[in-house]
Parts: structure tokens; C-alpha cells; sequence
């Protein structure tokens, strides 16, 4: 396989490259497997503060739904020491509840952030070296075949975004799917109804979520590929001023440029339409489902079901949950952007030249020396 498949060529159909996507997944998880054997613990590390961080933020409403109700004598007082009346008891001690929820909560947030980015930047660490030490052993017949400018930005842009990726991306992929699974549970134990609302919610908001999330993906990776095209035009030209100057081609050369880079830009603007697109109809299910949760509410609160505090505390939730859709949006886009790491792993993967062969290039660039 030439290196740089996975890049969308400009001729590629959207569905011919995520069809291409989809066949190197299986690869490109055992090549980041291979380099985070040693990054494991950081990355479980991250798994369980993302989770005690989602158990935060299911929680953190609940106060609010108590003190409604408690103000609206729905609710019996609580007891809080040093404090002899329960009115103020009772705030006191929700208040509380608030601040160390929301504590415990950007804490979580906070070391899965430091976690992640130490097992990140190691393993783009462990990544760029290897790459760039089995360049190194690659035959001069390979280097003289490939553009210098698509091989720097294969070495320090594109592990830049596979390192973007892992520490951002990947952390809010999973945030996100486990603060919907907190949030079917916590609804489940209070009220089976709204319950069963969201779970024909969820595979509505799937559909669109994966519809949108294959062509943005798509669209960002033929922008990389765009831009990487930019990158080794611009190299190319920059070294060859004076050829070009002397030869007259000056015309040619910055037409050339202009057309990598209207296709840049082209290529960015529909990766920009489609997450407008996606935001907007994101934004439209999440007022169709809250409007859906008021009136199952309603109707559960005329018949002394649960309260109207509680039906306060599902709203929030529910906003919460579509907010961790917004991040998947914006994980998305990253991870398109970054690419995927089979083009590092066929690099990396790319037997180093025999002895022999290096002999005959340089015996053949010998030739080339003496015989212009």
C-alpha cells in the first residue's frame, strides 16, 4: 500500500474514503496499541477520574431539585450542625452539597486532563523518535521518491494531531458516553418513564451523531490532505526560486500555488458547513426533547408521580447531556484532522533496505554524479 492511502486524494468520493477509513481501523489500533503498552496506566487513570467526574455531574443537579421542592413544602428539612433552624439548615446544607459536587467535579476534570496529556505526549513522543530513526534507515531510492515537505509534516505536524487527538478527543469521546450511561441510570431509579423518553432519544441522536461524524471526519481529512499538499508546494517553490526566475516560470509556479491553495481552503470552508450543519440540527433535537420531557413531566406531576423539582432536575440533565454532544462535535473534527496513525504505522512498518540495495543506490547515485 503507497504511504499516504488513508489521506483522501483530492479524486476520492467521500464514501471511497471512509470505506478505506473503516478497512484500517483494525491496523491503525494494534500500530497505537503497540506504542501505549508502556501508557497504559496513565490512560486507565483518565478512564476512572472521566468517570468519577460523570457521577459529578449527574449529581450536581440533584440540590437544585431538592431545594424547589423543599421551598415549595414538598420536601422535609435536613439537619446541618451548628445551624438550630431547619429552613436555613436545609440551604445550608444543599448549598454545600452544590459547591463540593462542583469540587469534585473540576478536580476529576482536572487530573484526567494530567493524566491524559502525560500518556499523550509520551507516546507522540515514543512515536515521532521511532519514525524518524527508521527514516533514518530507509534507502536514498525511497527519500528521492517522496516529497520533503509531506515527510516534515508527517514527522512534527501530523504526531502534533495525533497527540491533539489523544488528549483531547479521546477524553471527550469518552466523558461524553459516560455521562449518558449516568444518565440513563440516575433516570431509570426515578422515573422509568422518562426513562424509557430518553432511550428513544438516544438512537435518534446516534444516528445523527455517527451520519455527521463520518463526513466530518471525511471532509477534515481531506483538508489535512490538502494542506499537506500546500505544504510540500510551498516547500518546493521556496527551493526552487532562483531556477525559476532564471527559467521564466515565475507565472506558472505562482499559479500552481494559488490552485493547492483554493482547494485548502475549499476543502476547509465544507469541513466548516458540515459541523454548522450538524450543530444546528443537534441544537433543534435538543429542543424537541426537552419540550418532549416538560410535557411527559406534566403530565407524571398532575398525577403526584414525582415533583416539580424533580422534573427541573431531568431537564438539567438532559441539557447536560446534549452538551457532551457538543464535545463530540468538536472531537470529531480533531479526530478527523488528525488523520489516522496507519500513515505513521506503514512508515514505521516499512522494512528497512538490505545492505545490497543500499549499495546499489549508492552506486547508482555515483553514476548520476559522473554522468549528468
Amino acid at each position: 500500500m503507497e504511504v499516504g492511502t488513508l489521506m483522501a486524494s483530492p479524486e476520492q468520493s467521500p464514501a471511497t474514503s471512509r470505506a478505506e477509513g473503516r478497512r484500517d481501523d483494525h491496523g491503525a489500533t494494534r500500530f497505537l496499541r503497540r506504542f501505549s503498552t508502556d501508557q497504559r496506566r496513565w490512560f486507565v487513570l483518565t478512564l476512572l477520574m472521566l468517570a468519577a467526574e460523570a457521577v459529578a455531574s449527574v449529581f450536581q443537579p440533584y440540590p437544585i431539585g431538592y431545594l424547589i421542592d423543599f421551598l415549595r413544602d414538598e420536601r422535609s428539612p435536613l439537619w446541618f450542625p451548628w445551624i438550630a433552624s431547619p429552613r436555613i439548615g436545609t440551604i445550608a446544607l444543599l448549598t454545600t452539597a452544590i459547591i463540593v459536587l462542583a469540587v469534585l467535579d473540576s478536580l476529576a476534570d482536572s487530573l484526567a486532563e494530567i493524566f491524559v496529556a502525560r500518556g499523550g505526549r509520551r507516546l507522540g513522543y515514543t512515536m515521532r523518535v521511532t519514525l524518524y530513526a527508521h527514516l533514518q534507515r530507509l534507502s536514498l531510492a525511497f527519500h528521492h521518491q517522496r516529497r520533503t515537505g509531506d515527510m516534515l509534516r508527517r514527522v512534527t505536524s501530523d504526531i502534533e494531531e495525533v497527540e491533539r487527538f489523544l488528549t483531547q478527543s479521546l477524553p471527550d469521546i469518552a466523558g461524553s458516553a459516560l455521562l449518558l450511561v449516568g444518565t440513563l441510570v440516575f433516570l431509570v431509579f426515578h422515573s422509568w418513564q422518562v426513562a424509557v423518553l430518553t432511550v428513544v432519544m438516544v438512537p435518534v441522536l446516534s444516528l445523527i451523531s455517527n451520519y455527521f461524524s463520518q463526513r466530518i471526519t471525511a471532509t477534515a481529512r481531506r483538508q489535512r490532505a490538502r494542506e499537506g499538499d500546500l505544504t510540500s508546494t510551498a516547500q518546493e517553490l521556496l527551493i526552487s526560486i532562483p531556477v525559476v526566475q532564471t527559467f521564466g516560470r515565475s507565472r506558472y509556479e505562482q499559479d500552481r500555488f494559488d490552485e493547492h491553495s483554493r482547494k485548502a481552503m475549499a476543502a476547509a470552508l465544507e469541513s466548516v458547513g458540515l459541523q454548522a450543519r450538524f450543530s444546528w440540527v443537534v441544537g433543534v433535537l435538543k429542543a424537541v426533547s426537552i419540550s418532549a420531557v416538560v410535557w411527559l413531566g406534566i403530565w407524571l406531576v398532575d398525577r403526584s408521580a414525582f415533583s416539580v423539582g424533580t422534573l427541573i432536575l431531568f431537564i438539567i440533565l438532559i441539557q447536560n447531556m446534549f452538551s457532551g454532544r457538543r464535545e463530540l462535535r468538536r472531537a470529531f473534527r480533531r479526530g478527523g484532522r488528525a488523520g489516522r496513525p496507519e500513515r505513521r504505522r506503514q512508515e514505521h512498518d516499512r522494512p528497512a533496505d538490505s545492505p545490497s540495495l543500499r549499495s546499489r543506490c549508492r552506486r547508482g547515485a555515483h553514476r548520476r554524479l559522473r554522468h549528468p
